[in-house]
C-alpha cells in the first residue's frame, strides 16, 4: 500500500469508528424512555425491549424507588406492563398514581415511608418502602395467573 492510499484507508477506518461510537452512543442515551411528572414525582417506566430495559437497569441508582413487575407463568416470572401503582403514605394521603409502561418503573421521591399498591388481573399487591437519603428502595410484585384478588404482607426495603 501507497502512503497517500494508506492515509486515505486511515482516515476512512478513523471516520467509520468515529460514526459507529457516536451512533452507539447516541443510541444508549435515548434507550432510557422519558422522565415524566405524577403528583409532583418524577418518575421513568419502561423496559419493553433490551436495549430499553439495560438502560433502566443502569439508571436504578439515580432513584429512590425502584419498582419491578412479573407475572408468574409455569414457574417462571415474566415481565409485564400497564399494571396501576398507587404509592400511599402511611396515612393513606396518595403520593402517586400511574400505571407502568413497562416491567420498571423508576420514582425519585422523597425520603420516607411509603406503601406501594399495584393491581394487575383483579390482584391487588402491596409492599411497604422505606425511602432513605441516597438510599435506592426496591418493591417487586409477583402476580399469578387465575389467582383470587389478595393483599401480601407489608415489607420493608432498602
Amino acid at each position: 500500500m501507497t502512503a497517500p492510499s494508506q492515509t486515505r484507508w486511515i482516515a476512512g477506518m478513523a471516520a467509520w469508528t468515529v460514526a459507529f461510537a457516536t451512533a452507539h452512543a447516541w443510541a444508549g442515551e435515548t434507550a432510557l424512555p422519558a422522565e415524566k411528572t405524577n403528583h409532583g414525582i418524577s418518575y421513568v417506566s419502561g423496559g419493553v425491549g433490551l436495549d430499553e430495559s439495560t438502560a433502566l437497569k443502569a439508571a436504578r441508582e439515580d432513584y429512590s424507588l425502584d419498582i419491578e413487575t412479573f407475572q408468574s407463568n409455569h414457574g417462571r416470572n415474566e415481565y409485564t406492563a400497564a399494571v396501576p401503582l398507587t404509592i400511599t403514605k402511611p396515612s393513606g394521603e396518595v403520593v402517586f398514581e400511574a400505571p407502568t409502561e413497562g416491567p420498571f418503573t423508576l420514582l425519585r421521591l422523597p425520603p420516607g415511608r411509603y406503601i406501594v399498591h399495584a393491581k394487575h388481573q383483579g390482584q391487588t399487591q402491596h409492599r411497604q418502602v422505606d425511602v432513605g437519603n441516597g438510599l435506592g428502595a426496591k418493591a417487586s410484585f409477583v402476580f399469578q395467573p387465575g389467582a383470587q384478588a389478595q393483599a401480601s404482607e407489608a415489607r420493608p426495603s432498602n
